[in-house]
């Protein structure tokens, strides 16, 4: 009898290693073989699942996205609808686990891959979401303007990822929350009436 694979874990382990060698590597050192050399597998192993570089990275992405879409399903989850913008936001500022080797890894996909690249697709579909999320929790918290209220925290917390890299430091995870609450604030400070 044939043993039977769990193809979620299998491609969550794939997309595992993929952050690793990201993590320690950078992009350029993603390929077929090292991600099957780091899970202690043929290139088949890994081939037989993603056959491709980009089939990898765009793995790798997609295992990020539903992870972190659970958890924003919790945070949100407990929120009053007028409270949902400002926890999406300050969930969007915090750094957790791969958080900083994800963002750097859509800065290089986003700086070197080509209009058709399959990763620079899932994460044109995660802004798209990401946006339609920030614009309904807009409308819930009864911004006067729920699509630019939706537009400027997007380009801002957009923007926050790419200040982490750049300055760490400076844009560490204990001064966001209460810049982004003063932003909230202000954005939704002629809230119409509910």
């Amino acid at each position: 009898m044939p043993m039977e694979i769990d193809v979620t874990q299998r491609l969550a382990t794939i997309a595992e290693a993929t952050l690793e060698i990201v993590a320690t590597g950078g992009l350029d050192g993603v390929s077929i073989r090292s991600v099957a050399k780091r899970i202690g597998g043929s290139t088949t192993l890994v081939t037989n699942y993603l056959p491709t570089r980009e089939a990898l990275l765009r793995n790798a992405i997609e295992h990020a996205f539903q992870s972190w879409g659970g958890e924003i399903d919790q945070v949100v989850a407990g929120e009053e609808a007028a409270d949902r913008l400002g926890a999406v936001a300050r969930w969007s500022v915090t750094t957790t686990g791969d958080d900083q080797v994800l963002r750097r890894l859509f800065m290089e996909i986003l700086g070197r891959s080509g209009p058709d690249s399959e990763a620079l697709g899932v994460l044109r579909e995660d802004s798209r979401r990401s946006l339609d999320l920030l614009g309904e929790a807009a409308r819930d918290a009864g911004a006067g303007d729920a699509a630019f209220t939706a537009d400027v925290l997007h380009l801002v917390l957009r923007g926050f990822y790419v200040s982490s890299l750049e300055d760490p430091e400076r844009w560490e995870d204990g001064r966001m929350p209460g810049l982004v609450d003063r932003l909230v604030s202000l954005l939704t400070a002629g809230r119409r009436a509910p």
